[in-house]
């Protein structure tokens, strides 16, 4: 099996399918995607391009080989660098219950995505480099593979995938010299807003909080996280939410415990950013987290 057809760049940032989509991207001119979060994990695996990686106001400046880990509650951008010849990477989407039903009780391989010491940015060598690119090579082969155990292959593929994943992890020596650019200052307004979602945040409550002109701390958030502060405080607590929606929280607790105030105001913001209400995205995720382990009544 060998698959040498790239895909078109779609800026869709959710998935169609309820358990993987991979892509095999080459661009000459791309614009910037805005900054985003999706409801599955993500693996950003960067094969040429000049790139800084926005995430949650820390700017990765990424080399060919690195590797970008992101859940579901972490704001990102790629930011292409001007000049560069070209831009090319392999994307894949894993959603949550299908990770976690490949998991078994002595290795959770979502422990890569949800650890407190969580990694975001791995740097490889060249051998690690080749055997990540082999086996995302075999995932996108398995998708044109319509002979008996294409199921069973990507799935397998996927469990080794992750399984060398984070053993690198384990070993600090790959992930120490990542080019990072961060602000000590946006740093603590992000924990800031991060713990007090629930209740008053604003550009104001944050200028006299940390004592600095709301104009300089704007300016600053904005080249540090590509978004307001308004829009990200907005941004997270309807992913804090969509967290309780799934642990199945009253909705009446839902909107207080995040900051919303009232109903209305939230149905309408939800609504807004992700064009489905709050209903609708329960019954969706809990939809694709049944299929998820429809076919998984064995142990691995």
């Amino acid at each position: 099996m060998k698959r040498e057809v790239l895909h078109s760049y779609m800026s869709r940032q959710h998935m169609l399918r309820s358990n993987y989509e991979i892509y095999h991207y080459l661009d000459k001119t791309i614009k910037n995607v805005a900054l985003h979060h999706h409801d599955f994990y993500e693996l950003y695996f960067l094969l040429s391009g000049e790139v800084d990686y926005l995430v949650e106001g820390k700017i990765y400046k990424l080399n060919p080989g690195d590797i970008v880990l992101l859940n579901t509650r972490e704001l990102h951008q790629a930011v292409i660098r001007k000049g560069a010849e070209k831009y090319e990477r392999i994307v894949l989407w894993v959603d949550k219950a299908y990770l976690e039903s490949m998991s078994t009780e002595h290795s959770n391989l979502a422990i890569c995505y949800e650890s407190p010491e969580k990694q975001t940015v791995i740097s490889t060598d060249f051998d690690m480099r080749r055997e990540v690119q082999s086996l995302l090579n075999k995932i996108l082969a398995i998708e044109d593979f319509k002979g008996m155990g294409s199921d069973i292959l990507s799935r397998a593929y996927l469990m080794e995938l992750f399984v060398m994943i984070n053993n690198i992890l384990l070993r600090k020596d790959k992930h120490e010299n990542i080019n990072t650019i961060r602000s000590t200052l946006i740093d603590k307004v992000i924990e800031y807003i991060e713990e007090n979602l629930g209740g008053e945040v604003s550009i104001d409550n944050l200028s006299d909080t940390f004592f600095i002109s709301k104009y300089h701390m704007s300016r600053e958030f904005k080249k540090y996280t590509g978004i307001t502060i308004h829009r990200y405080i907005i941004l997270k607590r309807l992913i804090a939410a969509k967290e309780l929606i799934l642990q199945k929280e009253a909705i009446n607790e839902v909107y207080m415990k995040c900051g919303f105030g009232d109903y209305s105001n939230f149905f309408r913001a939800f609504k807004n950013e992700y064009g489905i209400t709050p209903k609708q995205f329960y019954e969706i995720m809990k939809e694709n987290a049944e299929s998820a382990y429809q076919h998984t009544d064995f142990n691995i």
